[in-house]
């Protein structure tokens, strides 16, 4: 499971978990002659529930780049705020970034080489996407399209180093 039912199922489980403890540390509180609000519970169990959401968003990037290939290379980060996550506001959460594993780099006939560059979404598939370099003219060629100049592509840097264009 992926996307937003794993969020939603990660957010009930705490959920859950947090109202355990919560009723648990009432309970022996009463125990123990305290009177806890009775707001307590229901309090806890939803800032539970968003410190859980605002770690979940945090944390996605440094674990997804952790499942990446051994030597594979960020390219490019996209952050993004979103209004159900209004802290994003202040502080952007990475939602997507494009990679590149060297070891997959080949060199094809004419001088070319070739590249699958991973694109990565939070809450949505990755996709490879095969993208050819020419090295010497400066040039990249996306999948099932034409030949174009490379500027200042982050992709023809990892792939051509030392012959990326001054722009």
């Amino acid at each position: 499971m992926t996307g937003i039912g794993a969020d939603l199922l990660g957010v009930i489980a705490v959920a859950v978990g947090a109202a355990a403890v919560l009723y648990a540390g009432m309970h022996a509180a009463r125990k123990a002659g305290l009177n806890p609000p009775p707001w307590l519970l229901t309090g806890g169990i939803g800032l539970a529930m968003v410190a859980y959401s605002v770690w979940n968003d945090y944390a996605w990037f440094d674990r997804a780049v952790a499942t990446l290939p051994q030597g594979a290379e960020v390219l490019a980060v996209g952050r993004d705020s979103q209004p159900w996550a209004p802290w994003t506001y202040l502080a952007p959460v990475e939602v997507r970034f494009a990679a590149l594993d060297p070891a997959q780099i080949t060199d094809e006939a004419g001088g070319t080489r070739s590249a699958p560059i991973m694109l990565v979404e939070r809450r949505g598939q990755t996709i490879i996407v095969p993208q050819d370099f020419d090295c010497a003219g400066d040039r990249i060629r996306p999948a099932r399209g034409d030949w174009m100049p490379a500027g200042d592509d982050a992709a023809f840097a990892a792939v051509c180093p030392g012959e990326a264009s001054d722009g």
